[in-house]
């Protein structure tokens, strides 16, 4: 594969806590999940997804016996080990990052994808999305009570915690969405599948910070976003996030818990 990525910070001076690692046949992209700093963990979600997505790399990369499921399982099973004594991470808001991993096998495309980041495929007359909604229908409700308030305002932050009350107890659990934190169990929940490699013009993974320029700026679609990066590059799809979210510095046109969030785009040529 031949890869270009760009990722930048929600905010100068804040840990970026996307993480991106890529090899000739393979493409990790991890999004920490943003928790409270009393969460349970001695370390952080930034020390999270860097030994979570360097593991999964690792196995991804070197077991091509093994499936893209399996693989995170295993990687999964490995960063929980590097947990110190006194981390709890049996809680709801532990470190958990969501996921995207594709990789070439021979002449096949392999693909998996965890929670709502993004995957891509285009093809010569078809592109395909592939992400997880089970985490936006399960937070549309509480969002849109949040939503209906000032940006803000005391109505708004009570909604908004009423928001990730409801989000956080539904994480990892049956009937629930699923992300990549200390249970392996989860690995069985990601989408997986693959595609004949001939088939492949390229692909993009984006983390939702990227994506939204999409789904919930509706300023761009799928298509368009790739056009954007097959003759731009990642960096310049960034940007235009980026303008849109200062275009709406206070969250009025597109209500959202974040009005920068983190934001990595990969594009590659396979």
């Amino acid at each position: 594969m031949r890869v270009e990525f760009a990722t930048e910070p929600g905010h100068p001076g804040k840990p970026n806590e996307d993480f991106v690692v890529v090899g000739p046949t393979t493409m990790v992209l991890l999004d920490g999940v943003t928790s409270s700093s009393d969460n349970g963990c001695k370390h952080g979600v930034p020390w999270f997804v860097e030994r979570l997505g360097a593991a999964l790399f690792t196995h991804g990369a070197g077991r091509p016996d093994r499936s893209l499921a399996e693989c995170l399982h295993d990687a999964i099973e490995d960063t929980s080990a590097l947990h110190a004594d006194g981390c709890d991470l049996a809680r709801p808001d532990a470190p958990a990052a969501t996921a995207v991993v594709a990789r070439v096998i021979e002449d096949r495309l392999e693909y998996l994808v965890l929670s709502d980041s993004t995957l891509l495929i285009e093809r010569d007359d078809d592109l395909t999305m592939v992400t997880d909604d089970r985490l936006d229908v399960i937070g549309v409700p509480a969002r849109r009570r949040r939503d209906a308030h000032p940006v803000g305002s005391a109505a708004y932050l009570t909604a908004h915690q009423e928001y990730l009350d409801t989000v956080r107890a539904a994480r990892n659990v049956a009937g629930g969405y699923w992300v990549a934190a200390a249970d392996p169990a989860a690995a069985g929940e990601a989408l997986t599948g693959g595609v004949a490699l001939g088939e492949v013009r390229g692909i993009a993974a984006l983390t939702d910070g990227a994506s939204r320029l999409v789904d919930r700026f509706g300023l761009s679609d799928w298509d368009r976003l790739m056009t954007t990066l097959r003759h731009f590059g990642p960096a310049e799809l960034l940007a235009r996030v980026r303008a849109a979210e200062a275009a709406d510095a206070d969250g009025t046109r597109w209500p959202r818990g974040k009005i920068c969030d983190d934001a990595t785009a990969v594009w590659a040529l396979v």
